[in-house]
């Protein structure tokens, strides 16, 4: 079971993903509207701090081609897209695709199912970074085929083993739920307790 903590804004914060070998951080692109948006400048820092053993995730919103060229030139290992996807965009992206979805729009899966170019299916909230939690019954499995599920929307450390127990996604994904209480910047305690909680559901899940 794989951990990927989203929204990171500050070196301390990659610190924090070290010490619980997160596999997957996430960064905020291109998407001023979220208070977890950051400049690629900034987030080239912030990998620079991390093991190189966790995944850097470029997080964007219907980017457009010179946006995904900058982020595929700025060494990341995903990009992880939200919203629209345009053919011209998908066919300059040189690195794998995270595809992300909500649960109001789940179309693409499974013509996307069967896509080299495709490492993943992200399932969040309808309003993506709001927190919510979604019904999860809705993830069409099924439908994915062969490709990593990673799951988001209102995970914290209280609710995460009953996430792992009903959907056993490939990876859980968390940003809201583990930060401060002023809801800027991560809380390194809840991050321990969330990757405890994981570990622990995924420990009894597996025997």
């Amino acid at each position: 079971m794989k951990i990927k903590i989203c929204g990171l804004t500050s070196v301390e914060e990659a610190g924090y993903l070290n010490e619980v070998h997160a596999d997957y951080a996430g960064f905020v692109l291109y998407f001023p509207k979220s208070k977890r948006n950051i400049d690629l400048e900034t987030a080239k820092h912030i990998m620079a701090a991390l093991d190189t053993s966790i995944k850097k995730t470029a997080v964007v919103v219907s980017p457009d081609r010179k946006q995904i060229e900058a982020i595929c030139d700025a060494g990341f290992d995903y990009i992880q897209i939200h919203g629209t996807l345009s053919d011209e965009v998908f066919e300059h992206i040189t690195i794998p695709i995270v595809r992300a979805f909500n649960v109001s729009n789940m179309d693409e899966v499974e013509k996307l199912s069967n896509d080299e170019k495709v490492a993943g299916f992200l399932f969040d909230a309808a309003e993506p970074g709001s927190g919510s939690v979604f019904d999860w019954t809705r993830i069409p499995k099924t439908m994915c085929g062969n490709k990593m599920i990673f799951l988001a929307g209102g995970l914290t450390p209280e609710n995460v083993a009953r996430a792992v127990e009903t959907v056993m996604p490939d990876c859980v994904d968390v940003s809201s739920g583990v930060e401060n209480d002023s809801g800027f910047g991560k809380d390194p305690d809840k991050i321990r307790a969330f990757a405890a909680s994981v570990r622990k559901a995924a420990d009894i899940r597996n025997r």
